[in-house]
């Protein structure tokens, strides 16, 4: 291979190495509380893109005959362990378990209270969807006391509105028994935690339904390139330190309990981010990396594949199935992990 470039290939290089430092900053990110720099940590949002630019550098280059090839080969090559959290090719699962426990994950996004999409019987379609797919537990974020909604196969519940005179919350939904209950109250915001402690045979979980701070983004790319930038950094800015305030009061709970954790998580934030970062060396496994499959889509925005729920497990179970679903009753779509808690 040649070494030598003509103008033009000098021009590909400068903009091959300002795309590596993206990529290494955005390998770094997810080590770095946001609270040091809340503007650098957007840049762990574009990890996928950064990803995919040093690829087509490395196309380029090798095209070309160029060993410059390998400024962006040896960063891909070295960020392989992010690539499972963004797209898993596991088997189906054929784990024989008699009597998995199924738990799913659902922001619901209000029932479509505001008529965001055009449909009056979102909330009926949703319970109907869950009493197809029978999970054993389902955690709700943006839950709204909707009447009409009813799911009769779920005797026990917690249900917290984030003030008593509000009709938005955060809800968990058990076959099982709750023994013990509790919330984990964010400060200035609409957005919350709760747990329950629920009795599966004779093992008892604590189960968290957890919505961090929203990025109060409208999922549109057009809508997004038309809005001041200066003000959407700033924002999304401050709502990644508002996160991790978040996950260190999540993680204050979790050393409260010596109970076995499941935690349902629309983290308003990628898998590779800072918050997932933390919540993971809770001795935590993501159950869409150990037995999901393909990308994992959970939002609806434009093409572009967010993975921003999650469900995170005790690493003492076995993740034995993972489910994402295609319906588009919210702006997020659902998931279901199932569990053999004696593996």
């Amino acid at each position: 291979m040649k070494s030598k470039l003509n103008f033009f290939q000098k021009i590909v290089f400068v903009l091959n190495v300002v795309f590596a430092i993206c990529l290494v900053l955005a390998y770094l990110l997810p080590f770095v509380p946001p609270k040091l720099s809340a503007f650098l940590s957007i840049l762990n949002l574009g990890l996928p893109v950064f990803i995919l630019i040093n690829i087509l550098f490395i196309v380029y280059w090798v095209f070309s005959l160029k060993l410059h090839f390998l400024l962006s080969f040896l960063l891909v090559l070295f960020g392989y362990s992010y690539f499972n959290k963004i797209i898993v090719f596991n088997e189906e699962s054929t784990h024989d378990v008699n009597s998995p426990l199924n738990v799913m994950s659902y922001n619901v996004r209000l029932f479509n209270r505001f008529n965001w999409i055009e449909d009056d019987d979102v909330h009926h379609k949703i319970s109907d969807f869950i009493a197809e797919e029978q999970p054993d537990i389902v955690a709700f974020q943006d839950f709204y006391k909707k009447d009409g909604f009813e799911l009769e196969a779920y005797p026990y519940s917690y249900i917290k509105m984030k003030t008593n005179v509000s009709h938005m919350g955060i809800a968990i939904f058990s076959k099982h028994k709750i023994l013990n209950k509790g919330v984990i109250d964010f400060p200035k915001t609409h957005n919350n935690a709760i747990y329950a402690d629920i009795l599966i045979n004779q093992d008892t979980l604590r189960i968290y339904a957890v919505h961090l701070e929203s990025l109060k983004i409208i999922p549109d790319v057009m809508e997004l390139q038309r809005e001041n930038h200066q003000k959407l950094i700033k924002r999304v800015g401050e709502s990644f330190v508002k996160q991790q305030e978040q996950v260190e009061m999540l993680m204050d709970n979790f050393k409260s309990t010596t109970l076995p954790k499941i935690v349902c998580i629309d983290m308003n934030n990628t898998p590779f981010s800072y918050v997932a970062n933390q919540l993971l060396k809770h001795n935590l496994k993501d159950a869409f990396v150990t037995s999901g499959s393909g990308i994992g889509k959970t939002f609806n925005f434009d093409f572009v594949p967010l993975r921003i729920d999650a469900i995170f497990y005790e690493s003492d179970f076995r993740s034995v199935n993972f489910k994402n679903y295609d319906i588009e009753l919210s702006d997020h779509f659902p998931i279901m992990a199932s569990f053999d808690l004696n593996p």
